[in-house]
Order: structure tokens, then sequence, then C-alpha cells
């Protein structure tokens, strides 16, 4: 009888685990300082809503680079996802970019698969691809995700590099960095993608992001605010 209470528990928290691949903060939202030679340079801004089982996620990120009163730099991307459990059931985002470019990308289950409208025209991949939004920390179990700024498949290499402690609101958290390594090339990549660093805590909430970026090599940093 001890033997299956404590199988029965190994169950039960394996389903919990299985059910729960992704962390939604506690006040439903996270925001992000994005940051160049430590001045703000714009938001990224991840709200979740939670109704009948079903994960609403509305992204957004604005970033400009002024001199003066010109603007030198500037890129928009609004992304909204929803998720059934651990799977994507629907994606509508659209971009545009510093070169004023303007992207799309607009996907939903259909019969057991993924359908999606990108650049490259309509596509259909199994129902398990994710977005690379990073608020998502299944992401670091992946090898290919959709990239939601061109609507494209792309080859992913993840790195555990090290355990370490940040501070978020007048408290020290433990979170775990990772090295995400994108493989793929796509002819409309206008830079190669940067490395780019995640750190996430112990539960599985993004903490902190950071990159070098592709314009003139400079650090960005995401400073977590809320």
């Amino acid at each position: 009888m001890k033997n299956f209470i404590i199988f029965l528990i190994i169950i039960i928290f394996s389903n919990q685990v299985l059910a729960n691949e992704y962390v939604i903060p506690k006040n439903g939202k996270i925001v992000f300082n994005i940051e160049r030679k430590d001045k703000v340079i714009g938001k990224h801004t991840f709200l979740f809503d939670k109704k009948n089982g079903i994960v609403t996620v509305n992204i957004d990120v604005n970033i400009q680079i002024k001199l003066g009163f010109l603007t030198i730099y500037k890129y928009i991307h609004k992304n909204k996802e929803t998720w059934k459990g651990s799977e994507l059931y629907n994606i509508s985002t659209n971009s545009t970019t510093n070169s004023r470019k303007k992207y799309f990308v607009e996907g939903k289950q259909n019969n057991n698969k993924f359908e999606f409208t990108g650049i490259e025209g309509k596509k259909t991949i199994d129902k398990n691809i994710i977005p690379i939004s990073y608020w998502n920390v299944s992401l670091i179990k992946r090898k290919e995700f959709l990239d939601s700024q061109k609507g494209i498949i792309r080859k992913l290499k993840v790195k555990y590099l090290k355990n370490s402690s940040l501070n978020f609101n007048d408290k020290k958290i433990s979170t775990d960095k990772y090295q995400l390594q994108i493989l793929t090339k796509h002819p409309s990549d206008e830079k190669p993608f940067p490395i780019v660093y995640v750190w996430y805590t112990k539960a599985g909430e993004l903490m902190r992001l950071e990159f070098d970026s592709p314009e003139d090599k400079s650090i960005i940093k995401y400073n977590r605010i809320e």
C-alpha cells in the first residue's frame, strides 16, 4: 500500500509538470526595460490572461534609439499567442524593422497540425511547435522553433551555462543561465543572429535576457522591472 501511494504521488507530480511546461507570473505580466550602454532604449512586455484553461499572451516590443531629436534606430513587434495547455493554438504577429520592412505571421492548429503563413507563404508543421517568445521555458528543450517575426522554422542549439543569482524586487532570485544559438539562415536575414543569453528561475519564469546587437556589437540587456 505504501509503495502504491508513493507511485501515485509520482504519477500526479509528473502529470503536473507535463501540463505546466511554462510559468505564468502571479501578477500576470513580465516587463523589461531594454538597455544599451546603460540607457533605456525601449520596453518588452508580456501580458498573460488565463480563462477556462486557455492562456492568452500579448507581447509588445518597442525599441527606439535617438541621437538628439533624430531617431537612428526603431523596431516594433506585436504578438498575440493563444495556448491550450502546453500547445500553441493560435498566433498573430506583425513587425516593422529598422529598415522599414514589415512582416506578418498568422497561424493556428488545424486537423492535429499547426498551419501558419509567413514570408514563405502557407506552411504546415507538427502541432507541438512553439514560437521563440522567450517567456516559455520549454524553449530550452527544443531543437527548432517558429520565428514569430517571419514565420520560418529555424533550428536552435541550446547550452546550459551556470546557476546564478539575480536581484529582483529587493530579493535575490536563483536562476539558470542558458545560451541560445540560432543555426538556420534565411535569404531575408539582413544580419546574422546574435547569440542570446536567457535566465530562468528554477520554476521556469523568465528573468533576464541579453545579446550583442547585430548593429554595432553593443550589449543589449533586458532588465526586468515587473
